[in-house]
């Protein structure tokens, strides 16, 4: 991956820091382009936001943020479109009321 740019989130899904990275090859199709991230589960948002930076620092502009399943917080947010909501549940398996 040749001259690479790297941005690093927390994931609430691995519990842990991740970095991502996105070489000067991929960044050249980014540059100057609208994009539009798309994700499968949408929780507290860090993953997106970080997605947001590495497109932002390659030149891009993020148009639209979209997922699959949207949970928590992220239900409440007017700035990705989400087909369904994903039920969050309680330790004795009933659903938590939001």
């Amino acid at each position: 991956m040749p001259n690479p740019i790297h941005v690093s989130v927390r994931s609430i899904t691995t519990l842990r820091q991740q970095d991502l990275f996105l070489g000067e090859d991929d960044c050249a199709k980014i540059k100057g382009k609208r994009i539009l991230i798309v994700d499968d589960v949408i929780s507290t948002g860090e993953s997106l936001h970080a997605l947001e930076e590495l497109v932002h620092r390659a030149g891009g502009t993020v148009t639209g943020k979209a997922a699959i399943l949207a949970e928590g917080d992220a239900l409440k947010r007017h700035d990705i479109i989400y087909l369904n909501p994903l039920p969050v549940f309680n330790a004795d398996g009933t659903i938590k009321e939001s």
